[in-house]
């Protein structure tokens, strides 16, 4: 005889206060995200609605901050290009004021021809191995990689020049297209 899982009862505010300060201990959330997670456990959307009230009043939910910081990781750590970034806190419902504040905070003053090529480097190493960009197939796949790390197809083709010969036959007739989040 199995045993059916037995469903929570809902918190109240002072228990939902306690569960946003635990998931914002954790890692910063968009205001969106926090209020997903909220109303899971809420008794009521106006909980949810208080709770989220109090913490951004108190600074501890801004979206403006998790655009920034999760700018900044994108090209820091993860080298990935700003179209890539922008995209993901897309997907996250953060605000498009605050995604494009947090894109200018961390890309505005990045080359991203140079950022592609870092992360070429860096990341797609074994592509340069034994001269694997030399096959068409290869430089497909690396070319591939590039654009879906956000890069614009004028810096992804230049980063792969420095590394290919082949790569100079690509054309350049998309430039540096501009994109909308």
């Amino acid at each position: 005889m199995s045993e059916e899982k037995k469903k929570r009862p809902p918190l109240d505010r002072d228990q939902l206060m306690a569960k946003a300060l635990k998931l914002l201990g954790q890692r910063d959330y968009a205001q969106a995200e926090l209020q997903d997670r909220l109303t899971r456990h809420a008794a009521s959307a106006e909980d949810v609605a208080w709770v989220l009230a109090q913490l951004q009043s108190a600074n501890f939910v801004n979206d403006v901050y998790v655009a920034e910081r999760r700018a900044v990781t994108g090209k820091e750590q993860r080298l990935v290009g700003r179209r890539r970034v922008a995209q993901e806190m897309a997907a996250q419902r953060l605000d498009p004021e605050a995604i494009e504040q947090g894109l200018s905070a961390a890309y505005d003053d990045v080359d991203e021809d140079q950022l592609a090529l870092r992360f070429l480097r860096e990341k797609l190493g074994p592509f340069l191995q034994d001269n694997k960009l030399e096959d068409a197939k290869q430089l497909q796949r690396a070319y591939g990689r590039l654009r879906r790390a956000g890069f614009p197809h004028g810096s992804t083709i230049r980063a792969l020049r420095h590394h290919s010969e082949l790569a100079g036959s690509f054309d350049e007739m998309a430039g540096d297209e501009e994109f909308e989040i």
